[in-house]
């Protein structure tokens, strides 16, 4: 691996950037996010209250699922960072580990200058891994 490699590993609650120069180098974060309401309690998250539908009816609004509001718009957060990242040049190929449902929901938002420098995806929620776990197994389980 001669060139940098960006890599993503993420879930609906967090992510990291990181960066490799070359296979036998180490990773280097670049950035990290936090989406703090995801965890909030699902009491919270369920659904908004019901509103006032087009016709005026209270009630008949359809059910928002906030968790997955919130889940969209974390998605469209890290693809606008992520574009802005291959638009400058930072990231020439990208590595995408990240949950399932996540991962489609990442890819729903990428642009085509992403999907264009991505090489790998992977649904899986590798976020819990300490630096040299996640490591070693980006190494040993992809060659990144």
């Amino acid at each position: 691996m001669a060139q940098q490699h960006g890599i993503l590993v993420a879930n609906a609650s967090q992510a990291r950037l990181f960066e490799r120069a070359g296979f036998k180098q180490p990773l280097r974060e670049l950035a990290d996010w936090v989406n703090p309401a995801s965890r909030m309690p699902a009491s919270e998250t369920e659904r908004a209250p019901l509103g006032q539908s087009l016709a005026g009816r209270a009630g008949l609004a359809p059910r928002v699922d906030l968790k997955h509001l919130h889940r969209s718009a974390f998605a469209q957060e890290l693809a606008g960072h992520l574009r802005e990242a291959v638009l400058n040049q930072r990231i020439p190929s990208l590595a995408l580990i990240v949950s399932n449902p996540f991962l489609g929901e990442l890819l729903k938002h990428l642009d085509a200058s992403v999907h264009k420098i991505l090489v790998q995806q992977h649904a899986l929620d590798w976020t819990s891994l300490s630096l040299s776990e996640l490591d070693q197994r980006l190494r040993t389980d992809f060659r990144l």
